[in-house]
């Protein structure tokens, strides 16, 4: 009997594992999007937000969401800094907004139905933090589009 329910229970969880998703946040219904990149951060360049639009774009393109006009749902990536013992860090975030209706008194909200972060120091040199950023971009949005695909199936 005991072997039985260590049978069921690693089954139990093995099941449980793999069913997760990898965020809180579910990404369907997502036909249409506005893309934003807003940068608060003084030591990053304002000409980051071009590559990282262009980013945001091709990986919508893959995923088959539209981002052309406007759209009441926002993919925006925001860039901005905290201090941790008295350091600059620099947040990267990556959200996704919009309408929402409140289940208890239905009221039309904006909330953020999507959120992921990164976080890192600046480096030495203006190049490499910039490279570090985009490969952050690069890892956020691979993580919004495998979610996206899994929650798509």
């Amino acid at each position: 009997m005991n072997f039985l329910k260590k049978i069921v229970f690693i089954g139990a969880l093995l099941f449980a594992s793999s069913s997760m998703a990898s965020t809180m946040f579910m990404l369907t219904k997502i036909p249409k999007a506005y893309l934003v990149v807003e940068n608060y951060s003084g030591q990053i360049p304002m000409s980051i937000k071009d590559e990282i639009l262009e980013e945001m774009k091709y990986y919508t393109n893959e995923l088959k969401i539209d981002t052309t006009g406007y759209s009441h749902r926002t993919l925006a990536f925001l860039l901005y800094e905290t201090y941790l013992d008295g350091k600059p860090v620099l947040n990267i975030d990556l959200v996704l907004g919009e309408q929402v209706q409140r289940v208890d008194d239905q009221e039309e909200v904006y909330g953020l139905t999507y959120e992921k972060r990164y976080q890192m120091r600046y480096k030495k040199s203006e190049s490499e933090t910039k490279e570090k950023l985009l490969e952050f971009v690069d890892l956020l949005l691979n993580d919004f589009s495998e979610q996206y695909k899994e929650d798509n199936r």
